[in-house]
């Protein structure tokens, strides 16, 4: 007897937007001390997306940590509801038998 089972699995939305949003904001404190480090040019790339102040500056932190940790949310938030449409076409074949 074959049988087919079809399973979809659902992302969370809040979820995901909170582990994006704070993952982003994690990158970016990281980045910005990488400023401090006099070899780690390739940081500045990452800062210079987030905020226009001076790379090593308090307010280069604080407007980058808030702008990545929205940026990082919506990109979460996004991901999850595209993943969670396109559901439908999930095909699971597990579980045939033969006889």
């Amino acid at each position: 007897m074959a049988t087919q089972s079809i399973v979809t699995h659902r992302l969370g939305v809040l979820r995901l937007a909170l582990t994006g949003a704070i993952t982003a904001a994690v990158v970016f404190v990281l980045c910005w001390l990488g400023t401090f480090i006099p070899f780690s040019s390739p940081t500045h790339a990452y800062i210079g997306l987030f905020t226009s102040a001076e790379m090593s500056s308090v307010v280069a932190l604080a407007q980058g940590i808030c702008w990545s940790f929205l940026f990082g949310g919506l990109s979460g938030a996004v991901l999850a509801a595209v993943y969670n449409a396109l559901g439908p076409l999930e095909r699971n074949d597990v579980g045939h038998s033969r006889p």
